[in-house]
């Protein structure tokens, strides 16, 4: 029913941890793909021995090393189960979780959980939700593109028939999961099970050079493209304020976001902070 995708690059220290996680998830029917990008530690080794003790998890080795989208594309083309869901090998996944999503699987095609962000930092996040079914266009303009993480979720395979992620891009899921949820029509929030996204320094969600803020830009003016985004001024201050810190990287003023109608009364909208609310009247001055 379920393939657990794992892409695995120099993780040592955390794979253990990972793996026993995997392994406690109430599931019979279910297979875990451990793809190793050419590791130089002793990841592979981690692996090897874990499958010889554990049938349902195997092992997939590239060659070279190829990036973390390339590593769950070949995931993607190894998984046979009718669900497929993406695990970070340096995350983990409370027990139990994707049995009990399991159980709840109607007609739905994609299912998002609950995720604790920044884990193990010293600010962490719950994201949680309430069971119910939500289109793409409430998703999106509800915060979805704020969590549009691959790993919170679980996907019917057919979904991804003619999608991939994006190889040798920073922000893969910011350009790929809202067009696979987009593709599905709707999406499932439930509040059980918890994905903890680990909180780790050096991270390139930590530091993004000058193509990584290129990345984060170009995907969010992406999501600009989309019908139902397009009044999303959040979305819009996003592909702005990454732009900025491209140009703070590159040196160069680059236009790369298109203009945009924003109007001044979205200064003044709920939950904006104080900071952002700056940032909108300066934009909205840029572009009068």
């Amino acid at each position: 029913m379920l393939s657990i995708i794992v892409p695995i690059y120099n993780v040592v220290q955390y794979l253990r941890h990972c793996l026993q996680s995997l392994s406690e998830q109430g599931l019979e029917d279910y297979e875990v793909i451990l793809v190793n990008d050419a590791s130089r530690d002793n990841s592979m080794g981690i692996c090897s021995e874990w499958c010889q003790d554990h049938p349902q998890f195997r092992l997939v080795n590239h060659g070279v090393n190829r990036g973390l989208s390339a590593s769950r594309n070949t995931g993607l083309a190894e998984a046979r189960g009718e669900w497929v869901t993406f695990v970070d090998s340096d995350d983990f996944v409370a027990p139990g979780t994707f049995g009990q999503i399991m159980n709840m699987v109607g007609d739905e095609k994609v299912i998002e959980y609950p995720i604790m962000q920044k884990h193990l930092s010293q600010h962490p996040q719950l994201l949680t939700f309430t069971d119910r079914v939500i289109d793409f266009g409430e998703w999106l303009n509800n915060g979805g593109h704020l969590h549009c993480y691959a790993c919170n979720k679980l996907f019917r395979r057919e979904l991804w028939h003619d999608i991939s992620f994006p190889v040798g891009r920073h922000f893969e899921d910011i350009f790929t999961i809202p067009l696979v949820i987009r593709k599905a029509g709707s999406i499932r929030q439930v509040p059980c099970g918890m994905y903890y996204y680990c909180d780790r320094s050096g991270s390139i969600s930590h530091c993004p050079d000058q193509r990584g803020w290129m990345d984060y830009v170009e995907a969010y003016s992406k999501l600009l493209t989309l019908p139902e985004a397009a009044e999303n001024h959040e979305i819009y201050l996003r592909a702005r304020n990454g732009e900025i810190m491209f140009h703070r990287t590159s040196g160069t003023k680059k236009r790369i976001v298109p203009r945009h109608h924003m109007p001044l009364s979205f200064a003044f909208a709920k939950g904006l902070s104080f900071h952002d609310r700056l940032k909108v009247l300066w934009l909205w001055a840029d572009l009068h």
